[in-house]
């Protein structure tokens, strides 16, 4: 049996969201057994919060939000995934603005503060929310800025795992595929640090509508029409990403069994098949 964990001492954080280009302050706190992720407005009115769970997501362009009464938090996904690759169940973020601190652009950075200030089990135990039959979600997803269809799948299974080919007609980048199996020494080796990508010829779309104005070469995969224009962590640093947000998004669920399949998929379709995994079949088992 797994407990529950926490995390042993509150982590300070500030910088810049990747979205907005904001500076922003986060605290990361200890919490109880069977409290979840909390995210708390510290600069609003009341400070008001609101619990990282499926019925508290509010929009998934570009990011994972979750919100109500007119505030959101913004780009939780690669701090989820965090989270959920370190295995910490409970905790409170209380944030100064609307958008997660970017970090580096991945999750290792959010990795490498939680470990400092230590891990602790807890005495409940762990609930794992098992997958009795599969479940599927289609959608439409834009690669840069073209319609292509996606597909996400999750079918029965004794651990986490997830199967990502990440497609594009782009020359340089091509068709990436990777194999994921959860745990913690393996989401620091071989997730955690990979970063999000952009291609260059969408940059300028993307900040004329208020997006990724908090991003530079240190903490985005930047895709020139010639190559990368930068260094790469990983040969398949792309694919490897998109398994970090798949992480974050699920984990809107909190910890869960099953092999995932995914071909092109984002956060919407994300949220999309966790939603219907809440409808359809899913079991918590201890």
């Amino acid at each position: 049996m797994k407990f529950q964990q926490t995390i042993a001492a509150t982590i300070d954080i500030a910088g810049t969201a990747l979205q907005s280009g904001a500076t922003v302050k986060m605290s990361i706190k200890p919490q109880p057994e069977d409290t979840g992720i909390y995210f708390k407005r510290v600069d609003l009115p009341g400070q008001p919060s609101i619990k990282a769970e499926v019925n508290s997501v509010i929009d998934t362009t570009k990011s994972m939000t979750v919100g109500k009464d007119g505030w959101k938090v913004a780009t939780i996904e690669h701090l989820m995934a965090t989270f959920h690759g370190l295995g910490i169940d409970n905790a409170l973020i209380e944030i100064d603005g609307e958008e997660v601190p970017r970090g580096d652009g991945s999750g290792l950075y959010f990795a490498e503060q939680l470990l400092k200030a230590g891990i602790v089990p807890q005495k409940a135990p762990r609930k794992y929310l098992r997958i009795q039959e599969p479940v599927w979600v289609e959608g439409i997803v834009y690669r840069q800025n073209e319609p292509t269809k996606a597909t996400l799948v999750i079918l029965p299974g004794d651990d986490l795992e997830i199967s990502f080919t990440f497609t594009s007609d782009h020359h340089v980048t091509g068709t990436q595929y990777y194999h994921y199996k959860l745990a913690s020494d393996t989401f620091l080796q071989e997730i955690a640090p990979a970063r999000t990508i952009a291609f260059r010829r969408e940059i300028e779309y993307l900040q004329s509508k208020g997006l990724a104005l908090g991003g530079d070469l240190n903490t985005v995969v930047v895709v020139g029409d010639q190559g990368y224009e930068n260094k790469l962590r990983f040969p398949e640093e792309i694919v490897r990403h998109k398994i970090l947000d798949i992480l974050g998004d699920l984990y809107l669920l909190g910890p869960l069994t099953g092999h995932i399949i995914a071909i092109r998929s984002g956060h919407a379709l994300d949220y999309e098949l966790a939603k219907k995994i809440i409808s359809q079949n899913a079991t918590i088992l201890l």
